[in-house]
């Protein structure tokens, strides 16, 4: 699975969006000065947060390791697509909007799949 860095480098080099290529989610396809997928880790940790989640209590929703989370959002890692998309499907997100601030921040078809599941 590649990761978040990998998948935008092609999608600019084909002329897409980062996140149709990843995800099939429409987006702006244009490069800009630094890749977007940088910044996963500074919105993950805004959403969790403003959801009152736990490092622990999103990794549990997402079928992740607690320092799979904790890596991500310091920065440490860059996660793959896999791992963005268990991410958004637990915090009830879009993942292009995750990985690389592309679309809107939620999609209409995603709920919070940590709602139903218990922690």
């Amino acid at each position: 699975m590649p990761r978040l860095d990998t998948v935008e480098k092609v999608a600019y080099a084909l002329g897409l969006s980062p996140g149709f290529l990843a995800y099939g989610l429409d987006g702006e396809g244009a490069p800009i000065e630094s890749l977007r997928g940088g910044g996963v880790g500074g919105r993950l940790q805004a959403v969790r947060q403003s959801q009152q989640l736990s490092m622990r209590a999103l990794a549990r929703a997402a079928a992740l390791t607690e320092t799979t989370v904790r890596a991500t959002e310091s920065g440490q890692t860059i996660p793959t697509i896999a791992t963005v998309e268990a991410l958004a499907v637990a915090l009830g997100i879009s993942p292009a909007w995750l990985a690389y601030g592309i679309g809107p921040q939620v999609l209409a078809s995603r709920r919070r799949a940590s709602a139903s599941a218990p922690l």
